[in-house]
């Protein structure tokens, strides 16, 4: 491997992506610090990020219309719903996947690390579109949401705000 291989943009390297620990595009998103590890951007048919949020963390409740979305929790304790009042705890080592179409929603117990897949890469683009570029790799202050805009920026990216969480 290249000796800068983990530094390159995803434009100089798009057949191989290659990212050291804790590096990879950092936004702010809502309270959460994500971290982009691969996207359509960098020719990846899939998007994966490393997510960190803070205790209390939650999202509307919502659906997406294209994208599958897969949780892997690596540290903390969350609680997802689903569509039909399922409620499923998941804490170190716990996946879950979630088809597109059925709507869902979080509420983390603890700061939580996980990953985030989606397939098609498209819910990356709406945290992009979003968020914006953390200047450092730490959760961003806190701040209420812009829950207009919120509703939509996932429009436009194939997301429906359905409420908060049951």
């Amino acid at each position: 491997m290249h000796a800068n291989a983990e530094r390159r943009s995803c434009a100089e390297a798009p057949e191989v992506i290659v990212h050291a620990p804790g590096a990879g595009e950092a936004i702010w998103f809502l309270d959460n610090l994500v971290t982009v590890k691969a996207s359509a951007r960098c020719g990846a048919r899939f998007g994966l990020a490393e997510n960190s949020l803070p205790s209390g963390s939650e999202t509307p409740f919502h659906r997406h219309r294209e994208d599958d979305e897969s949780f892997y929790v690596l540290e903390g304790g969350m609680t997802l719903f689903l569509e039909g009042g399922r409620a499923v705890e998941a804490g170190p080592g716990a996946f879950v996947h979630i088809p597109h179409g059925v709507a869902h929603g979080f509420r983390t117990r603890s700061p939580v690390r996980m990953l985030v897949l989606c397939d098609p890469a498209g819910f990356l683009e709406f945290v992009r579109d979003f968020g914006v570029a953390a200047p450092r790799a730490e959760l961003p202050p806190a701040a209420a949401p812009d829950v207009p805009r919120l509703v939509a920026t996932a429009e436009r990216h194939g997301i429906e705000i359905l409420g908060p969480l049951p």
